[in-house]
C-alpha cells in the first residue's frame, strides 16, 4: 500500500522544538529541586537507603506502564488490523511518552495516527482508536479511585490531621464528573447527539466555522470507532481490566518507596488510595510537558501523612520511576521508530 498521500506526523519532530522541550524539562526539574532545597539533606539521606535491587524494582514498576499500554494498544488495534503486533503497540506507547514531553502533548496523537497509518489503517480511525484508549484510561482512573475510596475513605478523613482532605475531596468529585462526561461523549450515542446539536449552534462564519467542521469530523470518526469497539464487550472488559492493573502497579510505587526508605507506616492499600486520589486530583491541574500537576497533587495529598521531607523524598522516587525512566526508554524507542518511518517513506517513494 502506498503512503504518498499520508501526511507526516505534525507537532514537535524538529530538532529546535525537541531541544526547547528538553530544556524546559531541565528547567522544571531544576525548579523542583530548588523548591526542595531546604530538605535536600533529608532527601539525600533517605535516597541513600535504597539498595540497587530496590531502585531497579521501583524503576521496573514505572516501566510496566508503557508495557501494559503496549498490550492494550495491541488488543484494541488488532480488532481492526489482524496481525497488529505487541511490538507495534509498544511503539505507540513510546510515542505517547515521547510526544508528551517533546511536543508538550500537542503532537502525540498525530504521531500515533501516522504510525498506525503505516500498518494500513487511516489516520482518522487510528486517532479515533487511540482516543478511545485514552478514554478507557480515564475511566479506569475514576473506577480505581472510586473503589478505593469506598473501602478507605473513612480512614482517609480520620487520619488526615491537616484537615485538607475535606477540601480536596470535593475537588476530586468535580474532576470525576468531568471524566465521566468525557467517557459519555466518547461512548454514549445520546450524549454524542447532544454534542452535535451544540456544535450546530456555533457561528457559521470565520474561525468558528472551521472549528465546527474540524470538531464534527473528529466526533464522526470517534462515533464510528466507539460504536464498533463497544460492540465487542469481551475486548472492552479486557481493556478496562488491563488499565486497572496498570494503575494498581503504578500506584504501588509510593508504598514500596516508603517501605524501602523507612518513610511513615502506610499500609499497601492506604498508599494505593492516596496515590489514586492524587492521580484524580492532578487531572484538574495545569501541566507543562507532563510536569507540574502530578508534583502539586502529590504534595497536597501526601504531606498530611508523611510530612514535608518524607513527601518530597517519595515524590523524587515516584517521578523518577513514572516520568524520567519511561521518557528515557521512549527516546530509544523513538529513535528506532524514526528509522522504521524512514524506511517506509523510501519504499513508498
Amino acid at each position: 500500500m502506498s503512503h504518498n498521500n499520508q501526511t507526516r506526523p505534525a507537532g514537535g519532530l524538529s530538532v529546535r522544538r525537541g531541544l526547547l522541550s528538553v530544556l524546559t524539562l531541565l528547567v522544571l526539574t531544576g525548579l523542583m529541586f530548588y523548591i526542595f532545597k531546604d530538605h535536600l539533606p533529608e532527601i539525600s539521606a533517605a535516597l541513600g537507603k535504597l539498595r540497587l535491587g530496590q531502585g531497579a524494582l521501583l524503576l521496573g514498576l514505572g516501566l510496566t506502564y508503557p508495557v501494559i499500554e503496549g498490550i492494550i494498544s495491541q488488543r484494541i488495534l488488532s480488532s481492526r488490523l489482524p496481525g497488529f503486533s505487541f511490538r507495534r503497540g509498544l511503539d505507540l506507547a513510546f510515542l505517547g511518552a515521547f510526544g508528551n514531553v517533546v511536543t508538550f502533548g500537542a503532537g502525540t496523537m498525530a504521531m500515533q495516527g501516522y504510525d498506525i497509518s503505516l500498518q494500513g489503517l487511516g489516520i482518522g480511525p487510528g486517532i479515533g482508536l487511540t482516543t478511545l484508549q485514552y478514554v478507557f484510561h480515564k475511566g479506569a482512573v475514576l473506577l480505581v479511585a472510586a473503589v478505593l475510596l469506598v473501602f478507605h475513605g473513612g480512614w482517609l478523613l480520620s487520619a488526615d490531621t491537616s484537615g485538607l482532605m475535606q477540601y480536596l475531596l470535593p475537588a476530586c468529585l468535580m474532576v470525576a464528573a468531568i471524566i465521566l462526561a468525557l467517557v459519555l461523549v466518547c461512548t454514549s450515542r445520546t450524549v454524542q447527539d447532544l454534542v452535535y446539536r451544540l456544535l450546530n449552534l456555533l457561528p457559521d462564519t470565520g474561525k468558528w466555522q472551521a472549528r465546527r467542521q474540524s470538531w464534527t469530523a473528529q466526533l464522526d470518526g470517534l462515533r464510528i470507532e466507539s460504536r464498533q469497539l463497544l460492540q465487542n464487550r469481551g475486548l472492552c472488559i479486557q481493556v478496562i481490566l488491563l488499565q486497572m492493573c496498570k494503575l494498581v502497579l503504578m500506584y504501588a510505587i509510593p508504598w514500596f518507596g516508603a517501605r524501602f526508605m523507612g518513610l511513615g507506616s502506610l499500609t499497601f492499600w492506604q498508599a494505593e488510595t492516596l496515590t489514586a486520589l492524587m492521580m484524580l486530583l492532578s487531572n484538574a491541574l495545569p501541566n507543562l510537558g507532563g510536569m507540574g500537576s502530578i508534583e502539586t497533587a502529590f504534595y497536597l495529598i501526601f504531606a498530611g501523612f508523611l510530612g514535608d521531607s518524607g513527601t518530597m523524598t517519595l515524590l523524587v522516587v515516584y517521578r523518577a520511576a513514572t516520568y524520567y525512566a519511561p521518557f528515557a526508554a521512549s527516546c530509544v524507542g523513538f529513535f528506532l521508530i524514526q528509522r522504521r518511518w524512514t524506511r517506509a517513506r523510501r519504499r513508498a517513494s
